[in-house]
């Protein structure tokens, strides 16, 4: 089972929402916080937390739930990823492995200067000491209570 997390938001859907609406892009239900993806749904709301390949990611899952005057999020972090591709044929999955190993040769060189330039920030990072949430569990944290202003909820249940 899932660990349960709860946050408590202080006001109503509609002023969170307005929150949000500074993060939107575009006409769609994605709102986008730095590394983080918001998905609103007509009863449930995704914060994505932790990107994971190139198609998956962990999110936090949470029904709205209006409780005295403030938004409840009760939900676990699930991993949501890429359709299942069971239903490819053999020569399907021959001709995609083939054009996968071409493409890394191709990409290769612009692979190895992205990871030097990457580890050359992690070091500036580093030295310039600035702390980024390492954990999934950190980066949860850091989306609802440092930048939508929720309030963490110790659920004793799951302690």
């Amino acid at each position: 089972m899932s660990k349960e997390y709860i946050f408590k938001y202080a006001g109503s859907k509609e002023s969170f929402l307005t929150i949000l609406n500074s993060f939107h892009t575009d006409n769609s239900r994605f709102y986008y916080l730095d590394n983080y993806i918001i998905e609103v749904l007509a009863d449930e709301i995704r914060f994505g937390i932790e990107r994971i390949g190139h198609s998956g990611g962990n999110w936090f899952i949470s029904k709205f739930a209006q409780e005295n005057n403030q938004i409840v999020f009760r939900g676990t972090i699930q991993y949501i990823g890429p359709e299942n591709s069971s239903t490819r044929t053999k020569t399907q999955k021959a001709f995609d492995k083939a054009g996968e190993i071409l493409l890394y040769i191709l990409l290769f060189p612009i692979a190895a200067i992205f990871f030097v330039i990457s580890k050359i920030l992690w070091l500036i990072r580093k030295i310039r000491k600035k702390n980024n949430p390492e954990t999934t569990e950190d980066k949860l944290f850091d989306l609802m209570e440092k930048r939508l202003n929720c309030q963490r909820v110790i659920n004793e249940t799951n302690s």
